[in-house]
């Protein structure tokens, strides 16, 4: 008898502290919810900047050059990374500019083609790095086409040049 008493004290305590915490997990869920409602304007207020993406990745390439072209390995390696998330970054916002879906031009034009950079850099290979990275400037290119702005291009430059945007209206450059 005694027992049995305890027990049922005890499943009594046990559902008054379960309770108490289920209690507690929506009274969180409430207050995450409200304030996820209080700061929901800000994504209408200060939309994605597609150009400070894209500013990012021409300074990440650049110093991506420069330090494959210097052979610093491990300095590429780490702007590498940097270029990588911030094109997953842009991907993972499912960013449209003037009805071009480019979140979704990331992958094929920026991330998989970086893979062959990823390849050389681990390899140290100066000469598969190079032409990677050509590779990659121009799926960038490609990819400004597709989106309506063949007027911006970019080039890689002569060695120990930063990349260069290219200004010209001649598209032999």
């Amino acid at each position: 008898m005694q027992l049995l008493k305890w027990s049922l004290g005890l499943s009594v305590a046990l559902l008054l502290i379960g309770g108490l915490g289920l209690f507690a997990l929506h009274r969180e869920n409430q207050v995450l919810q409200e304030e996820v409602q209080r700061l929901s304007h800000l994504i209408e207020e200060r939309p994605v900047e597609l150009a400070t993406f894209m500013a990012s990745y021409e300074r990440f390439l650049t110093k991506l050059h420069q330090a494959g072209t210097a052979q610093n390995w491990e300095l590429a390696a780490f702007y590498y990374e940097e270029l990588e998330e911030t094109a997953e970054q842009l991907e993972k916002l499912n960013v449209s500019d003037d009805g071009v879906p480019v979140s979704a031009m990331m992958r094929p034009n920026l991330i998989e083609p970086l893979e062959a950079v990823e390849k050389a850099i681990q390899a140290r290979n100066k000469a598969a790095f190079q032409a990677a990275l050509k590779g990659v400037v121009a799926r960038c290119n490609s990819c400004h086409v597709a989106a309506g702005k063949p007027y911006v291009r970019f080039a890689l430059p002569e060695e120990g040049q930063p990349i260069r945007q290219l200004f010209s209206k001649d598209t032999d450059n």
